[in-house]
Order: C-alpha cells, then sequence, then structure tokens
C-alpha cells in the first residue's frame, strides 16, 4: 500500500480531525487534540494497510499465525508508526507549518499498560517482525485497564500507584463489540449419550464476556500490517430488579466481579484470592482467543480437519498453554472429533516457547482451584 501523504494534504487532514472529533479549531487545539487527530489518520491508514495485508494473504495462501502472550510491551505507537510508514518528515514539516512540535506530541501519548518486562517486549517485537516480513499474524492479549502500576518515591519509599494509560491510549484501540465472545466459569457438567455420539453440558455457570478490542502494528516501510486482539472482561447481565429497588451496589457486584479480570497485568499472587484471579485471566484469555479462532477457521473452511496447514498458533511462555486443553475441549465436545483425531490436529497446530527452565518461573495450580473454576477442563 502507498502511504504517501504530501504536507498540504497532512494540514488538510489534521484539521478536519480537530474540527469533526474534537470540535476545536487549529488554533484553540491543545498539544493532547493534536496527538490524538494523528492518532486517528495513523490509525486509518495502519486499518487499510490491515485490509490490504489479509488480500494478499489470500492471494499467497500464507499461513495465518496466532501468537498468545499474557503481555504486550508495545511502547508508544505514534512514533514507531509514522517512523515505519514513513510519513515521520512529512508530519513533523506540517505540524511545525501549524506551530505544533511532533517532539511534544509524542510525549502526550502514554506507554500502552499491556506488559511491563522482556516477554511483553519479545512478543511486541515479534508482532514487529513478522509484520515486517510480510507474515499475516495476529497477537492475542487482555486489555488491561490499569497496566500493572506506575511507581512514585513518596519520602524516600517508592509507591506503587494504578496506571491510568486509557485515556491517552485508547485512541489506537479499535472496539469490535460484535465480535464478542462468552467464557464460562464455575457450575457443573452432565454428559449422556445420543445416538452413539458424547453429549456435554455445562450447568449452572458464571457467565463473562470477552469484548474485542484491535490494534494494528506496522511493519518497516508498510508492506504488513499486524494485528493485535486484546480483551475486555464484561458482565452480559444486570440485575435491573435489585437495581430499582435500591440495592445499587448488589445489582452492579456481578459486573465489578467480571471486570476484576482485566484490572491489571499480574496481580498479586501470595494469596488464594490472587491465585485464583491470575487463573482466570488466563483462561479468560486462551477461552477467548481459541473461541475466536475456530470461529474464523470454520467461517471460512466449515471444516477444523486442514486446521495445521493454513494456521500456527505459538503460545509465549507458561501463561497461556491451557489453549491446548480448551481447543481440545472444542473439537470434542462441540464438534464431535474423536480424542485421536482432535489430538492429531492439535499437535501438529500448536507451539510452545519456554524461556527459562528454573523451576520458580513455571507454575503450578491446585487440583481444587482448577476444578471449581474451570469445570470444562
Amino acid at each position: 500500500m502507498n502511504y504517501a501523504m504530501s504536507v498540504g494534504k497532512i494540514k488538510e487532514e489534521i484539521e478536519s480531525r480537530l474540527q469533526h472529533n474534537f470540535g476545536v479549531s487549529p488554533e484553540n487545539a491543545t498539544d493532547e487534540h493534536y496527538y490524538k487527530a494523528v492518532a486517528l489518520i495513523i490509525s486509518d491508514l495502519l486499518c487499510k494497510g490491515r485490509a490490504e495485508t489479509k488480500v494478499d494473504a489470500e492471494k499467497t495462501h500464507t499461513k495465518q499465525i496466532y501468537y498468545l502472550c499474557m503481555e504486550f510491551l508495545m511502547g508508544r505507537s505514534l512514533k514507531n508508526n509514522l517512523f515505519n510508514l514513513g510519513l515521520e518528515a512529512n508530519f513533523r514539516e506540517a505540524l511545525s507549518q501549524m506551530g505544533i512540535k511532533l517532539d511534544d506530541l509524542y510525549e502526550e501519548e502514554p506507554d500502552a499498560g499491556l506488559g511491563n518486562g522482556g516477554l511483553g517486549r519479545l512478543a511486541a517485537c515479534f508482532l514487529d517482525g513478522l509484520a515486517t516480513q510480510g507474515y499475516p499474524a495476529i497477537g492475542y492479549s487482555l486489555r488491561y485497564e490499569y497496566g500493572i502500576f506506575r511507581q512514585k518515591l513518596v519520602d524516600g519509599w517508592q509507591t506503587e500507584l494504578p496506571d491510568f494509560w486509557l485515556p491517552g491510549g485508547k485512541v489506537w484501540l479499535q472496539e469490535v463489540p460484535e465480535k464478542a465472545i462468552e467464557v464460562h466459569f464455575d457450575g457443573h457438567i452432565e454428559e449422556g449419550w445420543n445416538n452413539q455420539y458424547h453429549i456435554v453440558n455445562h450447568k449452572d455457570y458464571t457467565n463473562v464476556l470477552a469484548i474485542p478490542y484491535d490494534m494494528y502494528v506496522s511493519g518497516y516501510d508498510g508492506r504488513c500490517v499486524a494485528k493485535l486482539r486484546i480483551w475486555a472482561a464484561r458482565s452480559p447481565e444486570f440485575d435491573m430488579k435489585m437495581f430499582n429497588s435500591g440495592n445499587y451496589m448488589r445489582a452492579m457486584e456481578q459486573n465489578a466481579m467480571a471486570e476484576v479480570i482485566t484490572k491489571v497485568l499480574y496481580p498479586e499472587d501470595n494469596h488464594v484470592e490472587g491465585k485464583s484471579l491470575r487463573l482466570t485471566q488466563q483462561y479468560f484469555l486462551v477461552s477467548a482467543t481459541i473461541q475466536d479462532i475456530v470461529r474464523r477457521h470454520l467461517f471460512k473452511y466449515s471444516t477444523l480437519d486442514n486446521l495445521p496447514d493454513v494456521a500456527a498458533i505459538h503460545l509465549n511462555d507458561t501463561h497461556p498453554v491451557l489453549a491446548i486443553p480448551e481447543l481440545m475441549r472444542i473439537m470434542l465436545d462441540e464438534c464431535g472429533y474423536t480424542w485421536e483425531a482432535a489430538w492429531d490436529i492439535v499437535t501438529r497446530t500448536v507451539a510452545y516457547t519456554n524461556h527459562t527452565v528454573m523451576s520458580e518461573a513455571l507454575e503450578c495450580w491446585g487440583q481444587d482451584m482448577f476444578r471449581l473454576r474451570l469445570t470444562q477442563q
């Protein structure tokens, strides 16, 4: 795709965005307004680039890559995308003619609170690298509301505060509510047989809605655009009767408990509640993701028989490994595969990378917590 934009065209687009999206003139706009206006322009270009990437992949029959990781340390999108698309010089000149410094706009963008360390940075680099090399790739993670934390020194002591990154960062996210997916927790399983088919019913479960938000990542020279899909947890239900009776806190309790799942990255796990939340986060990620992958694949091919031939699912570290039993569950309980056939497809589709052999870096979950929280597994 040709991303070229003249200085004059850039000025026109910025002015249009300021007026139509924020209701301000260029003379009265703040640096925040300019930053968001430029981000919206770049997001539109990336969206078009992503559409062309999908068309090119169809023509060349390139295998689709799905990359699952608990975190993606993306950094700041504006500077990275302007550089990759070759637009930084023209945007700098256009903004300069409007009395704005591009470097000041860079400072308006917070780091996306989706990762905090080497694992997240590795995942972000892989996504960038896959796009640069022309591979169609989709990364999957969670949309953490507060990221991990920000540090502040108070009287010489480190204090951890919430990282409010969404007000400045959500301009890069495209909500896709029509692609929401249900994830089930708790409850119990009832099994039976119907005409030699094994029937599995999940009863009395807690339903949490996974709302997808898409962020686009350009490769160098913009030859390919990857997508990062992150899930936000929401409750699909609201107790209007309880709310109207004046019991407002109880009415909101279910929604609040659902949203806890994607509040922060790596909650403390030195207590039972923290361990349960971490396990819940991991299953929420893999269940929503695997359902999304299967839905996309069945829409296109109507069978999972060819999944290993056209798709590769990569698990980055231990956190998303529940994707393996979740894919098996869907193939066995929902698609009617035998164990042997399902296992053959799964083992040829899913790959896993572990970055250390230290036992303390690996995860271990109690059977009781697994049995109660993840009934379907």
